[in-house]
């Protein structure tokens, strides 16, 4: 991963979303201290939100300008980070809807990007946001967090959706009249808000086409919409924290796990553990074939404890785990009996790595699971707070937590 840019498979879809990430945005991106979000909500509602958004990356004077240049560019493509755009004052279509999105999660809003072929915007929930408790409309639609049917989406424009232009926020005097982004530009090359959420629904409505539409000069093909909130929050794709600058040998900076083996302990150089059938380079240092090793620290002075779990701790929890995925395969045909079979199978892994176990994902899961299996929740939580389970403190931890908020949402 280059430090001023993100480098995105194109073929993996869903993992744009890992690059929405509110927690790196510098300083010339916070909201206005002078404004109050929540009256400025109250008032305007998301729209009123989202257009100050587009206020503050205006005022940065940033310039459209093309990605930075990929050998790789039909697989691969770079996004450059907040800071990068910044710095640069440059930034491209999807440069600018991954940084609106992330000003939209960091604003309470519901992001989705949507893709067409050549380019990107972002829209913005109307009816909805983080903190709303409401299902989306047309749930049955969404794929896992993907939404590949262009009349679905044109039929959300404007009542669930607010569609916005991303490039109306940088100059640029020489985007095409063809598409809606080289129109209605003022004479310092940007867009008005209010021509930039135009502009956003003729993308939608006008411009876009399927795939077995008959192509035309100002159309492009739909490829897909992806709701950024559902994709961190219920898919596994949460943006992923930059990588430390320190990964040389000696220091503790990376830990590859093989099936079901735990590392626990001080760790003074990288650990690998499980299957390697190759020789292993970290730093400047190579070791040979380790194939069946379960333990081994690369680095001067390097320690690491081993701690075998092969399997879940205890018969109850295994019994557990059986009733769930009995009351979960008992569900209606759908998005959310996959989605519950995912969890399941989510928490069951989580489960077996011990103290190494995901405290974001187990608690997803067990929210999910506690949401849609309202008959379960009670004996699921006993079970993996009982003493004698043998699990690890982060389910113990989010256990407790969800039986203490279920009971206060029962409360009278």
């Amino acid at each position: 991963m280059s430090p001023s840019a993100y480098e995105w498979a194109r073929a993996e879809e869903r993992t744009l979303a890992r690059y929405v990430q509110p927690a790196i945005l510098p300083k010339e991106f916070s909201w206005p201290s002078y404004i109050n979000r929540l009256d400025l909500l109250q008032a305007e509602g998301p729209r009123g939100v989202v257009a100050q958004l587009y206020q503050v990356v205006c005022k940065q004077k940033i310039q459209y300008d093309l990605s930075p240049f990929n050998p790789h560019a039909n697989a691969t493509q770079f996004i450059r980070k907040p800071a990068t755009i910044l710095s640069e004052k440059q930034a491209t279509c999807l440069d600018l809807a991954v940084l609106f999105a992330s000003l939209g999660l960091a604003s309470d809003l519901l992001p989705v990007i949507v893709t067409v072929e050549g380019h990107a915007l972002v829209g913005f929930s109307l009816t909805r946001t983080r903190h709303t408790n409401r299902t989306a409309p047309k749930p049955l639609a969404w794929d896992k967090g993907r939404l590949a049917d262009l009349s679905i989406l044109r039929e959300l424009t404007g009542q669930e959706y607010l569609f916005v232009e991303c490039t109306g926020a940088a100059h640029s005097q020489s985007l095409t009249q063809l598409f809606p982004e080289g129109r209605g530009r003022e004479s310092n090359g940007q867009m008005s808000f209010d021509r930039a959420c135009v502009a956003g629904e003729e993308q939608i409505r006008v411009h876009a086409r399927l795939k077995t539409e008959p192509a035309r000069e100002n159309q492009r093909e739909f490829l897909y919409a992806l709701d950024i909130h559902d994709l961190q929050t219920k898919y596994g794709f949460e943006p992923q924290p930059e990588s430390p600058d320190s990964a040389a040998p000696g220091n503790a900076s990376q830990i590859v796990q093989g099936p079901q083996t735990n590392i626990k302990g001080q760790v003074n150089g990288p650990v690998l553990s499980g299957e390697f059938n190759a020789p292993v380079t970290v730093g400047d240092i190579t070791v040979g074939n380790i194939s069946g090793s379960t333990g081994l620290a690369i680095g001067h002075g390097a320690q690491v404890t081993v701690n075998q779990n092969t399997g879940l701790a205890s018969d109850d929890v295994a019994r557990l785990f059986a009733l769930l995925t009995q009351k979960v395969n008992a569900l209606p045909e759908g998005t959310k009996k996959e989605d519950a079979q995912d969890a399941v199978k989510k928490l069951e892994t989580e489960a077996k790595k011990a103290d190494q176990a995901d405290e974001g994902r187990v608690r997803r899961s067990m929210e999910f699971l506690v949401e849609v299996l309202p008959d379960a929740w009670e004996v699921t939580v006993n079970t993996l707070l009982n003493p004698l389970a043998g699990l690890n403190t982060v389910f113990k931890k989010i256990a407790e937590r969800v039986k203490v908020e279920r009971e206060k949402k029962d409360m009278p």
